[in-house]
C-alpha cells in the first residue's frame, strides 16, 4: 500500500496520514491539532494560501500575493453550531456564541451576553427557551417587553443554569391613555 508500519501499528488508511504535518527543523510527523512539534518545539508552519484575484498558491508568511500584489486575506475560523466565518481574535462565535474549537474557557466569574428575541406569543412573565451557542437556555420574559422585541441577556458559561438580564437602560415609556 506504499504506507511505512511499525511493529505492533495498525494498519493506517489515507485520511489518518493527512492528519499530521511535518515539521521542518527534525522531520517528525506531528498531530494535525499541535501548533509546536513534539519533539523540538518548533513553530508549525503556516499553510500556504491561494490569491482570490489570481488563484497563485503563495507561501503561508507571505503577507500579498507574489503575482498580483493582492493582500492575502485575514484568517478566520468557522463556527461548528452555526457555520459563521469569524474573525480570528474571536474565541466564541460571533453570531450564536458558541466557543470557538480549541478556545481557553472563559474565566471564572465572566458572563457573555447575547441577544435574543422574544417569540410571538410569550406573555410578560412567560418563559421560552433562546438557543445559545449549544444551549437552550430558559429565558423570563421581563415586564414591559412586547414579543419580537430584542432582550439582551447574559450567561456565566461557568455555571449551570446561571442567568439574568441587565437592567434596562432606559425605563420604557408608559402606554397611551384610553382613548
Amino acid at each position: 500500500d506504499g504506507l511505512a508500519h511499525h511493529p505492533g501499528e495498525h494498519h493506517r488508511d489515507q485520511r489518518e496520514v493527512a492528519m499530521v504535518w511535518s515539521c521542518a527543523s527534525c522531520t517528525l510527523e506531528n498531530a494535525d491539532d499541535r501548533r509546536s512539534c513534539e519533539a523540538c518545539e518548533a513553530a508549525r508552519p503556516l499553510p500556504p494560501w491561494s490569491c482570490a484575484s489570481c488563484t497563485f498558491e503563495n507561501r503561508g508568511l507571505d503577507k500579498e500575493c507574489e503575482v498580483c500584489h493582492t493582500a492575502k486575506p485575514a484568517p478566520t475560523w468557522t463556527c461548528a453550531a452555526c457555520t459563521l466565518q469569524n474573525g480570528d481574535a474571536l474565541t466564541a462565535c460571533d453570531a450564536c456564541g458558541a466557543a470557538r474549537p480549541g478556545a481557553s474557557p472563559p474565566p471564572a466569574n465572566s458572563t457573555v451576553e447575547y441577544d435574543v428575541v422574544v417569540p410571538d406569543g410569550v406573555p410578560v412573565g412567560g418563559v421560552f427557551e433562546a438557543l445559545v451557542g449549544d444551549l437552550n437556555i430558559p429565558v423570563t420574559v421581563p415586564p414591559n417587553l412586547m414579543p419580537g422585541r430584542r432582550l439582551r441577556i447574559r450567561v456565566d458559561p461557568n455555571a449551570s443554569g446561571a442567568l439574568h438580564h441587565p437592567p434596562p437602560q432606559t425605563p420604557p415609556p408608559p402606554p397611551p391613555p384610553p382613548p
